[in-house]
């Protein structure tokens, strides 16, 4: 919009780099007794970007994240199967640690599985170290 394409040096795409979990994926919340209001906007339910941002902020969650530490997932379907990319930083050492995982995701249980499989696996990997190294 600026103009300044020509000045772009490097493009930032996942899986290369990694945004915050669920970014960019819009909710519509309304009144659990609001039915018409559900039923309305049902229709816009995206089932593969339910189930990604699912699968994302079950990493962040069993990582116990918040807004504070450098956490990163990011979930894409290619078919059938799911691919998440799960990533985890120091701001001190400027450490980082990345895991990723596929499976075939038909359901919530499904997506959840897989992001308590990467976030297991970054544990694995040294994460918690990470993690604990905020302040």
């Amino acid at each position: 919009r600026l103009g300044l394409g020509a000045r772009i040096a490097q493009r930032l795409t996942a899986p290369d780099w990694l945004p915050a979990a669920a970014q960019g994926a819009l909710a519509i919340e309304c009144r659990a007794d609001a039915t018409d209001v559900i039923d309305l906007v049902a229709r816009l339910a995206d089932t593969p970007t339910t189930l990604s941002v699912i699968a994302e902020r079950t990493v962040v969650r069993a990582l116990e994240g918040n807004c504070q530490v450098p956490i990163a997932a990011f979930a894409e379907f290619k078919g059938m199967t799911l691919h998440l990319t799960g990533w985890v930083g120091s701001r001190r050492s400027g450490h980082t640690l990345r895991n990723s995982a596929q499976a075939s995701v038909l359901d919530a249980h499904d997506a959840e599985r897989l992001g308590g499989d990467v976030a297991q696996a970054l544990l694995a990997q040294g994460a918690r170290a990470l993690l604990d190294d905020v302040a």
